[in-house]
């Protein structure tokens, strides 16, 4: 009996390391070959030599480790292991084929597709067992402070240093600046060319015409500069900040230093730094928010000081003001604070009341009085109208005239059966027909008997409107990921003079090296969003792996950015998830931080 146990976990690691090779090389697509051994061989990628090393690969891996991972593995990693594994079969599906047919596209199908979720679930489960079992036994270790001591006494200012030099070639090359469709928009607002909304921030549309007034008496390109200019420095200075907090923390050198890399080095950062636009100062002054945020979380055992919570506020106060999405990430933070303190809880509540007070009388009060007029109803139902037209596209012929004229109502029927595009929902969204609110309830009644007839169209619709943000492989974006552009017409209506003064061909350069960063393995994920989301997850499950369920509160406000991201109009936007990648470093070091105090005290105190 003690032989054929010793003989079958011999011969485990290697079954699954062919599974788990199996999904890591399947194709996604779906084949309609009749044979259930034929459709596997045709969805299999074919690429014999790849395969082979991956092959050889996870089975030295699954030999080697198989014992820690048997000692080291827990629920949890069960869980993380299948919510990854499905995201990857939908991620394949849409990716490929754009529908859910690679997983029940028939019988034969599912059961590929079973296979293919189980070699991926080994995968995953090993992979996250002996990351988790590795971050606890290098926490144990202690490191060595950098050598060079002005380094390690002016750590800010080498950080704002270094982002500077980095991020230099994008400003220099792309002078006076980039201004994307959103940005010259918002200029145009505040000129009184369009009419002046809260569609995009009007706290921010107010600054950029303040700053482009002034520019203005030497040329509009000199306004663009300014306005770049001054919210690079800005959001340097908010990054610099994590940096240098998180060595004041007492941060492993790896990670402060790994940040200042990761600011510096991954295009997102200064490729965005040069363009006029809103979600660069609302990333930098989210993360200046949870610097802040974390601090007081660090200390919640001790008084902390009236002041950093009138700092926090402030900071809070100007990252809803910077982005209309951004109170619903600040304000569930705030609310798990109130609930994660353990000393003058009272504090941080009437600090949550203020927060909302005053956001709610900016907003319902003096925007108005400013001319500020409301948004459209249309930017929060992306996800109903892609649906509808999704079915429209599908099912044609099943549309009565009585559903037909409650769409025609809300959106241009014929329009959006032309026009539909499963990964954004712009060209559906811009048919809306505006003032024809009053008659959103007959449109969702309508809306609810369509789904009820084809309820698959309607999760299809939304899993390939939303899968990048989170299946970390997929490089073929509906829009570009960065903004290296200036808007031409009907945008543009020639009431500003903006060029670029640089070569096309230095400008051209910039752009394939920050786009080259999709293609090359492993620099791809940092720079798609889908990764980040997992980076989410696997903190989340480290701190339950951990026994520190608690500090799950701490990372409901982040996660929120994913919920906002799945919301939005475009399928794996860069930009729509810029806060959650400038926010991972601090929650890294939150997740993985030695906490002494819950070691004595017991990490799963009741709220």
């Amino acid at each position: 009996m003690m032989q054929e146990c010793s003989m079958r976990d011999k011969i485990k690691p290697g079954v699954y390391a062919i599974l788990s090779a199996v999904a890591l090389c399947i194709s996604g697509r779906f084949s309609v070959t009749v044979s259930g051994w034929a459709k596997l061989a045709a969805e299999l990628s074919g690429e014999k030599e790849q395969a082979f090393v991956i092959v050889i690969l996870l089975m030295i891996l699954y030999r080697k480790s198989w014992s820690i991972y048997i000692s080291g593995r827990k629920w949890i990693t069960h869980i993380l292991a299948v919510c990854f594994s499905c995201c990857m079969l939908i991620g394949k599906s849409f990716s490929q084929t754009g529908n859910i047919k690679f997983i029940f596209g028939d019988i034969k199908q599912f059961c590929i597709a079973v296979i293919v979720f189980f070699g991926f679930y080994i995968l995953f489960d090993v992979a996250i067992t002996l990351l988790y079992v590795y971050i606890n036994e290098k926490s144990e270790e202690k490191e060595k402070s950098i050598k060079i001591k002005w380094i390690e006494e002016h750590y800010f200012a080498f950080s704002f240093l270094c982002m500077l030099l980095c991020w230099s070639p994008y400003i220099l090359c792309y002078l006076p600046g980039s201004v994307p469709h959103d940005g010259y928009w918002q200029l145009n607002m505040a000129f009184g060319i369009n009419p002046l909304t809260n569609h995009h921030p009007w706290v921010i549309t107010f600054i950029y015409g303040v700053v482009m007034r002034i520019g203005r008496y030497i040329s509009d390109n000199f306004g663009i500069f300014m306005i770049v200019a001054i919210f690079t420095v800005i959001e340097i200075l908010c990054y610099a900040s994590v940096c240098n907090s998180l060595k004041k923390w007492g941060a492993s050198k790896k990670v402060y230093i790994g940040t200042l890399v990761f600011f510096s080095v991954v295009p997102a950062f200064g490729g965005y730094a040069q363009a006029v636009i809103k979600d660069n100062i609302f990333t930098a002054l989210l993360a200046l928010f949870f610097i802040i945020y974390i601090d007081i979380c660090i200390q919640h055992g001790k008084n902390i000081e009236i002041k950093k919570m009138v700092i926090l506020f402030l900071v809070g106060m100007m990252v809803c003001l910077s982005r209309n999405n951004g109170v619903y990430i600040v304000i569930p933070s705030m609310v798990c604070l109130t609930l994660y303190v353990q000393k003058e809880r009272s504090r941080y509540v009437i600090l949550l009341i203020c927060l909302m007070v005053c956001y709610q009388g900016l907003e319902g009060y003096v925007a108005p009085q400013l001319g500020v007029e409301k948004g459209s109803v249309k930017e929060v139902l992306s996800i109903p109208f892609q649906q509808t037209a999704r079915y429209i596209k599908e099912y044609p012929e099943e549309v009565t005239l009585k559903e037909k004229k409650a769409i025609n109502d809300i959106l241009s029927y014929d329009g959006i059966k032309e026009n539909y595009n499963p990964e954004i929902s712009d060209f559906v969204k811009n048919t809306f027909r505006e003032g024809s609110e009053d008659k959103l309830d007959e449109y969702f009644k309508v809306w609810f008997e369509m789904f009820l007839k084809h309820p698959m169209v309607y999760i299809e619709a939304t899993l390939n409107n939303t899968f990048s943000y989170y299946y970390p492989f997929y490089n073929e974006k509906v829009l570009g990921d960065y903004q290296f552009y200036i808007k031409g017409a009907p945008v543009a209506t020639g009431y500003f003079d903006i060029h670029y003064i640089t070569p096309v061909k230095i400008r051209t350069v910039l752009a394939e090296y920050a786009q080259i960063w999709k293609k090359v393995p492993g620099f791809s994920q940092l720079v798609d969003p889908g990764f980040y989301t997992w980076i989410l997850l696997l903190l989340a499950g480290y701190l339950i792996y951990r026994k520190r369920t608690r500090d799950i509160l701490l990372l409901i406000g982040p996660a929120i950015n994913i919920l906002i991201c799945i919301a939005s109009p475009v399928n794996g936007l860069l930009r729509y998830a810029l806060p959650l990648m400038a926010c991972t470093p601090l929650l890294i070091y939150l997740t993985v931080r030695e906490e002494k105090e819950s070691e004595t005290e017991g990490e799963n105190r009741p709220l």
